[in-house]
């Protein structure tokens, strides 16, 4: 996998699984948010606290939910990472779907987040 320090800030991001501190330390405070319509809390979100407070909101319908970042790649101060989600939906089913995100980072921060998925079998999972 190719290293750099822009896919460096990327991959603290995965590896922070939520945690709000690490978050914060990797994420700017007014960064974009721009999650794919049909994903839970799909929309757009303004500001760390709105992404942190509203969107990650989602993960109440989930027992179990994973980000696995598979490939990176790198194009002036744009980060792309194509991978995964793995989950269980609160009513037991579990569910797989792929993704790819498009992070722009200024200063070492990631200032914006273009999400896309295959949303379909995450709504199916989550009528159960």
């Amino acid at each position: 996998m190719p290293d750099s320090s822009q896919i460096d800030v990327v991959r603290r991001y995965y590896s922070a699984k939520g945690d709000p501190q690490v978050i914060r330390s990797v994420v700017a405070p007014g960064a974009e948010w721009d999650v794919v319509e049909g994903f839970p809390n799909g929309g757009v979100y303004r500001g760390l606290d709105s992404i942190l407070g509203d969107f990650f909101g989602f993960l109440t319908h989930f027992t179990e939910f994973q980000v696995v970042s598979e490939d990176f790649f790198e194009d002036g101060d744009h980060v792309i990472v194509l991978g995964r989600y793995a989950g269980i939906t609160t009513a037991g089913i579990a569910v797989t779907s792929r993704f790819a995100h498009v992070f722009t980072l200024r200063d070492s921060r990631i200032v914006r987040l273009q999400q896309t998925c295959d949303t379909l079998p995450i709504a199916r999972a989550l009528e159960h």
